[in-house]
C-alpha cells in the first residue's frame, strides 16, 4: 500500500509538467498553460488540492489555454481545485436554507391507508404526515469573499478595475452553492440550492435577479466581456512576451481584439506577434527568463536526456520556483525583479555547470552532444566559439565573451595542471559558463 498517494500524485504530475516543458514541440501551448497556471493559480499545499490539481491542469488550463477567455473562466470557476483552494465551495448565504437550518425537502410520499380484517378501514383517517421541523443552524462558514475577491482583483478586472468592497460582497453572494460534490473523494462541482443566497443582486451596477447557478453564469459572462478584463489580460500577455513595461499603443491593439472577437485567446496572440512592438529592437531579449524558463531552455539547449526530473526540481526549489508552490493566489511573477538578485544569479550558474558537466545525476550530457561532432576540437578558442554559436546563435557581448575566453587558459578548464601536456578543453565547463551567461538568463 502507498504512505503518501497524495504526495506521490503531486510529484507525478511535477514531473510530467517538466517533461511537457523540455520535450514538447508545441512550445506555445507550454508557455501558454504555465502563463494561465499563473494566472489562475492554486498552491498544491492546501489539502485536496494535492490530488486536484491533475485533473486543473489537464483538463481545466491546458485544455482551454489557446481557446476563449470566457470558456477558461467558467472551467476555472467550477474547478474543485479552484473551489477548495478559495474555499468558495464552503460559502453560504446568510439567508439560505443552510444558514436558516432548514432541513432538506422530501417528496411528499402518500402513506398505505390502516388496514383490517377485511381491507382498508372504511372512514378511518390516513396517518398525518409529520412535516420537516426546523432545525438549529447548520455549522458552516457562511459567506466566504475569498473566490469574489480574487476573480475581479486577480482574474479579470483588475485591482483597478472600478469595483467596490459591497461589489465583493455581492458577487460572493452569487457564488454561494457553487461546490463541490463529496471533497474527499475527488468529486465534481455541484450546484446546492439550499447553500445559495436568495434573491436578486447589484454588480457593477447591473442587476442579476435571482435565478440560482445561472447567477453565476450571467456574472462571469459579465466579468468576461469588459473592457477592464480586457484590458488586464493583454497587458500581462505583452508583459509575459514583450517586456515588463509593454508599449501602451501595444496593449491598446491587443485590447481591441479581445473585445472583437468574443476573447479569443489565439487572435490576440497574433494580433501581437503581428505588432512593430513585438518585432522591435528593444523588445530583443528584454525579458529575463523565470527559474522555469531558464531550466527549461538550458535541458533543452545542451540536448540532455533526461531520465529523473528530481535534481531538476530541487534546483528549482532553490532557484524560489517550485512547481504549484506559489502560495499567494497572485501565483509567480513574471517581472525581472522577482528573479534577479545575487543569490538567484548564482544557483542559476552552479546549475548551468552541474548541467553541462554531466555533475547532475538522472540526466545525461556528452561534450559530443554538446558541439554536435564526434571529435572534441584541441583549441578551447575554437570549442568556446562553436557553443557560442550553438547556445546563444553567435550574439554574445564582447564582455561576455572576454570574460570566459581568459578563463580558457584556467587548469579547471583545460583539465591539466600547468606543468602536464596540453589536453582537450572541458566542453562541459565552457558550455556551462555560456548557460549562466548574461545572455542566456534573457529570452
Amino acid at each position: 500500500a502507498l504512505e503518501n498517494p497524495e504526495r506521490l500524485v503531486a510529484e507525478e504530475l511535477i514531473a510530467s509538467r517538466l517533461t511537457h516543458d523540455i520535450y514538447s514541440n508545441a512550445q506555445l501551448q507550454e508557455v501558454m498553460t504555465d502563463f494561465w497556471l499563473n494566472h489562475f493559480n492554486i498552491f498544491d499545499g492546501k489539502g485536496a488540492d494535492r490530488y486536484l490539481l491533475t485533473s486543473y491542469e489537464r483538463d481545466v488550463i491546458r485544455s482551454h489555454a489557446l481557446g476563449k477567455f470566457k470558456d477558461l473562466l467558467l472551467a476555472t470557476a467550477q474547478s474543485p481545485a479552484m473551489l477548495f483552494y478559495l474555499d468558495n465551495w464552503l460559502s453560504v448565504g446568510p439567508d439560505s436554507d443552510v444558514a436558516r437550518g432548514i432541513p432538506p425537502r422530501r417528496p411528499y410520499v402518500r402513506p398505505r391507508p390502516r388496514m383490517g380484517p377485511f381491507g382498508p378501514r372504511i372512514g378511518m383517517p390516513y396517518p398525518r404526515p409529520q412535516r420537516p421541523t426546523r432545525q438549529n443552524k447548520k455549522n458552516s462558514s457562511g459567506l466566504n469573499e475569498n473566490y469574489a475577491r480574487e476573480l475581479m482583483e486577480l482574474h479579470t478586472l483588475s485591482v483597478n478595475g472600478g469595483y467596490t468592497q459591497q461589489d465583493v460582497i455581492e458577487v460572493a453572494k452569487v457564488f454561494t452553492g457553487w461546490t463541490i460534490q463529496q471533497p474527499a473523494l475527488g468529486g465534481g462541482f455541484h450546484f446546492d440550492e439550499r447553500m445559495h443566497e436568495p434573491g436578486d443582486k447589484l454588480v457593477l451596477g447591473h442587476r442579476i435577479k435571482s435565478g440560482g447557478q445561472n447567477e453565476g453564469l450571467k456574472v462571469l459572462d459579465l466579468f468576461a466581456h469588459s473592457p477592464a478584463t480586457a484590458k488586464f489580460v493583454s497587458t500581462k500577455l505583452a508583459q509575459r512576451f514583450v517586456s515588463d513595461n509593454p508599449p501602451p499603443a501595444l496593449v491598446a491593439r491587443m485590447q481591441r481584439t479581445f473585445l472583437k472577437k468574443d476573447g479569443d485567446i489565439r487572435e490576440v496572440l497574433r494580433t501581437m506577434f503581428h505588432s512593430p512592438e513585438f518585432w522591435a529592437p528593444q523588445a530583443y531579449r528584454a525579458k529575463v527568463k523565470t527559474p522555469l524558463e531558464f531550466v527549461a531552455s538550458a535541458v533543452r539547449a545542451t540536448g540532455a536526456d533526461v531520465q529523473d526530473p528530481v535534481p531538476l526540481l530541487q534546483f528549482l526549489n532553490r532557484m524560489g520556483e517550485p512547481l504549484y508552490g506559489c502560495q499567494p493566489p497572485n501565483g509567480y511573477s513574471m517581472m525581472a525583479e522577482a528573479w534577479v538578485n545575487s543569490s538567484a544569479l548564482l544557483n542559476r550558474m552552479n546549475f548551468a555547470l552541474a548541467l553541462a558537466t554531466g555533475r547532475m545525476p538522472g540526466l545525461q550530457v556528452s561534450p559530443q552532444q554538446l558541439l554536435g561532432e564526434s571529435q572534441v576540437p584541441a583549441d578551447s578558442q575554437q570549442v568556446l566559439a562553436q557553443l557560442e554559436n550553438d547556445l546563444l546563435d553567435g550574439d554574445v557581448s564582447v564582455q561576455t565573451h572576454d570574460t570566459i575566453s581568459k578563463q580558457l587558459d584556467d587548469p579547471r578548464i583545460t583539465q591539466r595542471r600547468l606543468d602536464d601536456p596540453p589536453r582537450p578543453p572541458n566542453v562541459g565547463v565552457i558550455a556551462g559558463l555560456l548557460l549562466g551567461s548574461p545572455e542566456f538568463q534573457r529570452r
